[in-house]
This record gives structure tokens, sequence and C-alpha cells, in this order.
């Protein structure tokens, strides 16, 4: 009796949705497979929308993008969470203790927020002191904060690497500048960044950073690299460094601490192979956020949208050769790019190859507001693939 192999393939966000996609278009018949999807919620959005929360030109309700059942057909999908995998018996248990089996599996499961990694820093968050914009009511929170702040110190803090989009630190504090200025309160604020990165973006080379640090400047905004927290104390408003600097704020905001979403054998990102995208484990691969990647120059690949992307291709195509549906072998393309808001609806951008040798050689583009409108037009063709097409708002 033949029996159909079965592909799992945990989250629904870029990078499953990105799975499904390239398994979709590979042109290799799937009648053979039977294709599961897990997510928690079948709801994502991209990460660049949500600094335009904090900014007020989007509400968070306008950043979820939920696939229709049209946009998943053929495929059997499962709300629930994943407890976890046991990659020797091939099985994936939920939290309701649900088994599902697999032949394959492309974990995609994404980075969650640890805010409590940091000392004190939740206790800023309570007492409304600090604020981020990594979830969506967090950046309506930021937006919040921001429109009541008239002056003082407005700090910037990244808190800990990796974390995912590498411009979003900058891209939120030239976007802060461009709301303060609208509110008046600009004059009155002094704007600064610390990083315990020595530059922005280090995986893009050694030209991406120092041209955004003088884009900084140029918005009356200071850059503090090479500053790694040790606590934030919300009594005082002071960040303690691990260098023993102390930096006063009248109002924080920052990057969350990350970890992986899942993981396989033991804490921390997940390791794979930066060809493939497969584990350790052969037949399981794992894409975007939720792992460890390092480029041939020895830089890490950032996390970000489009190198989930580039990963689900890989394991699409990996995945269906290991299933014995192709012949056909799938590369990770290093080929990447981010825009980077600058306010008053321009946006820069970086685009070129992470995986160049001997290093990256990217630059930023100057801002324009036809660069602004590409980056809306990579969330409208997004969602459209998913849902219902729907015109940009902003």
């Amino acid at each position: 009796m033949h029996t159909n192999k079965k592909l799992v393939i945990l989250g629904a966000g870029v990078g499953g949705l990105s799975v499904i996609k390239e398994l979709t278009e590979s042109g290799v018949p799937l009648d053979n497979l039977d294709i599961t999807v897990v997510d928690e919620d079948f709801s994502h959005y991209l990460g660049f929308t949500l600094p335009w929360v904090m900014r007020g030109w989007r509400d968070q309700a306008s950043v979820p993008i939920r696939p229709t059942p049209d946009a998943l057909p053929g495929l059997t999908t499962i709300t629930g969470s994943v407890g976890s995998i046991d990659p020797v018996a091939r099985t994936v248990t939920l939290a309701d203790s649900t088994d599902i089996a697999f032949d394959a599996l492309v974990i995609a499961t994404g980075a969650r927020n640890a805010v409590d990694k940091v000392p004190g820093l939740s206790a800023a968050v309570d007492n409304g002191t600090a604020v981020h914009y990594y979830s969506a009511d967090a950046a309506t929170d930021a937006h919040r904060a921001l429109r009541r702040f008239a002056g003082g110190k407005l700090v910037f803090l990244v808190t800990s690497q990796p974390y995912r989009c590498p411009v979003a630190p900058y891209e939120g504090a030239l976007l802060a500048a461009d709301l303060l200025s609208e509110n008046g309160s600009r004059a009155a604020t002094q704007i600064s960044v610390y990083s315990p990165e020595k530059q922005p973006m280090p995986s893009a080379g050694p030209y991406a950073g120092p041209e955004l640090v003088a884009l900084l400047h140029a918005n009356n905004i200071d850059f503090y690299g090479e500053h790694s927290v040790a606590r934030v104390n919300n009594d005082t408003r002071v960040i303690e460094f691990q260098d023993g600097a102390v930096v006063e704020f009248d109002l924080l905001v920052f990057i969350p601490p990350h970890e992986p979403a899942l993981t396989l054998d033991g804490p921390g990102w997940i390791g794979v192979d930066a060809t493939t995208m497969q584990t350790q484990y052969p037949g399981i691969f794992a894409i975007g956020d939720t792992t460890a990647i390092t480029s041939p120059s020895g830089r890490p690949l950032p996390k970000a949208a489009i190198f989930a992307k580039n990963g689900a291709k890989a394991a699409a195509e990996n995945a269906l050769r290991y299933l014995r549906q192709t012949d056909h072998a799938g590369v990770l393309s290093g080929r990447g790019h981010c825009f980077i808001d600058t306010g008053a609806h321009t946006s820069a951008q970086g685009a070129g190859d992470f995986f160049a040798l001997p290093h990256p050689a990217i630059h930023l583009t100057p801002p324009s507001e036809e660069l602004h409108q590409d980056k809306q037009k990579e969330e409208h063709d997004w969602r459209a693939l998913w849902e219902h097409p729907v015109s940009a708002t902003q």
C-alpha cells in the first residue's frame, strides 16, 4: 500500500509561508506529499511595519497578515503551539500533547522577545519609562510615549545581539526624531543610540555602518558603539553598562533581548548548514530568525525577512530532494536588501551580496520618497499573496 510522505512546516510567518510559496512554484508534483503547517494563530506581520506603528503612520490592527483558506490549498493547517521535536522518532509534540509524525520537517518558528534577560528592564516597562516596538502592542505603547514626550534625554538601546532587523534601532531613532519634530519637541530632546555593536549593520561590511552613523549625525542623533548593558535602574532612570559607564534617560526605547521561539537539542539558536539549511539531522531543516548562520567572511547573517525567504527557497528544494521528489539541490543565496525609514516619508536602502569575499561591500543609498514607496509596495505585494489585495494607507 502506497503511503504519502509527510512534510511538516512549523510556523506560518514569512519563513513558513515562503516555504509553501516555493513548494507550489517549484513545478514538482506534490500529489505524493501530505503537507501540514502548524502555527499558533496563523497571523504574522512584516517586521518593518512595526516602526510605522511607533511613528503613528499605522495602527496596530492594520499590520497583521492572515492567510485566507484559498491561499493555503491542499494543506493541513493545525493551530497550536509546538512543545518539542523528537528528531529520532521523527515527531513533533504540541503543547496539548498531540503528536505529529513527519518524514521531513522545516522549522520556521522565528525568535521571540525576552525582556527579562536584562535586570531591571521589565520594571522600567511596567513603570512606563521604557518601551519597545518589537510587537504591535508594544509599538502602540511606544507611539503613545513619544507623543507625550515633551523633551529631555531620549535613549535608544540595543540590549543584546543578535536581534531581528539590523537597522531597527537606527530607523527607530530617525522616526522618533521625525515624530518629535512634528510635535514641536525635537529641539528640546537629545537623542542617542547605544549598542554593543562597534558600528551599525556589521554584517553588511565596513561601509554601510559608518554611512548610517553619518545619517544619524546629520539628524542630530548620537551613536555610541561597544556599549553592552548590564542592568537598567528604573528608580534613577539610569542604564548601567558592563564597563561601568552609566547613562541617564528620561525615556528609554530598547531593542529587546531575543531568544529562539523553538530550539533543537538544547537552548540556543539552531545551527544549520549554511548552504542547504539542513540541521545536523537529515531531513530536518531550519530557516529564518530561529537559526544561526555565519557568512563566508565570518559575519553573522542578519535576522531579516529577505534571508527567511532565501532560506525557505533552499529548504523547500532540499526537502523535496530528501523526499525524492526531485534531483535538484537548493543553495542559500546571500543576496539581500534592507530599507531604512529616515522620516518625512523617505527611505534609504542597503543591498548586495552578504556572502561576498573578502567581505560584503554594501553601501547605503541616499534617502528618497521613491524608496519609501518601494518599501510600502513590498508589504503590499507580500500581503496580496495571502489576503485580498489592499492599498497602502500610509
